[in-house]
């Protein structure tokens, strides 16, 4: 499953994103802890789930039930 999260320029949703991961028990995959442009891979126990940002857009993608779960988690943050 796929999902946009927000405008790139959106860093509170951003910040939230990142929260939600961590919340969640993901952990970068990568020396990056961080969410600047490119490509980011977090290991959770139920799959790996990206993230990509370039200059417009935040998206997330990964098995279905782990994209909802943050989506879920970052709603319930806000």
């Amino acid at each position: 499953m796929r999902a946009d999260v927000c405008a790139s320029d959106d860093h509170d949703t951003r910040d939230r994103l990142l929260s939600a991961i961590h919340e969640l028990g993901g952990t970068p995959d990568g020396d990056s802890e961080g969410l600047g442009g490119g490509l980011h891979r977090f290991r959770f126990l139920g799959g790996e789930l990206s993230v990509f940002i370039d200059a417009w857009l935040v998206d997330i993608a990964g098995p279905d039930v782990l994209v909802e779960l943050v989506l879920a988690e970052m709603a319930r943050a806000d």
